[in-house]
């Protein structure tokens, strides 16, 4: 009997052991997505130079731990918000076209209070984000579209879906014949029904 509970104990310290080892070291694929989000950025902005930094706004805390001030830019808090604000694909084409909708109000609306940096600066970065990327070019949109999907390793030029011709088509069906219309009952049908 008392092995028993010493095996459950066991069995149950292993468990809350992964559980804790999971929670601190962070889970998964998003987790490491974070941790190449300053990474990526540098490779998007040495791509587009020209590319605004919107890199003006003091932190509310400088201790809090968040990214230094020269390294909190507009792609950088475009791909938090694209990452972690909407939870879309770093590597799908799509998704990065839906999130440049989003800056253009031609998707979803941004909420202003859950943007990268709301809370963290001392402006909310949002407005001027937003209006930033409204006055890029459509070149320019191209150009940052394609960088974003290729700093974290998707395909900026993804192959039409290929459907092959159908090998043996199936026949259309015939067209039916049109139903013969039923007498309508007259006066005395429901004598019919009689046993």
């Amino acid at each position: 009997m008392e092995k028993k509970v010493v095996v459950k104990k066991q069995a149950l310290w292993r468990g809350w052991v992964g559980i804790a080892a999971v929670a601190l070291l962070g889970s998964g694929p998003a987790y490491a997505q974070l941790r190449l989000i300053p990474e990526a950025a540098r490779q998007v902005y040495e791509a587009l130079p020209d590319l605004p930094l919107e890199n003006t706004y003091t932190p509310v805390n400088p201790n809090d731990g968040g990214p230094a001030p020269e390294e909190d830019t507009l792609v950088r808090r475009m791909m938090v918000y694209h990452l972690q604000v909407v939870g879309r694909s770093p590597t799908d084409r799509f998704d990065w076209q839906l999130t440049l909708a989003d800056y253009l109000d031609a998707n979803e609306p941004i909420v202003a209070q859950r943007y990268p940096g709301a809370e963290r600066l001392t402006v909310n970065p949002y407005a001027q984000d937003k209006a930033a990327v409204q006055a890029l070019s459509r070149q320019q949109r191209q150009a940052l579209l394609r960088e974003l999907v290729l700093a974290f390793g998707g395909d900026p030029d993804p192959k039409p879906l290929y459907i092959p011709a159908d090998l043996n088509p199936v026949p259309a069906p015939a067209t039916p014949k049109p139903l013969e219309r039923l007498p309508i009952p007259g006066a005395g049908s429901a004598d019919l029904l009689r046993p």
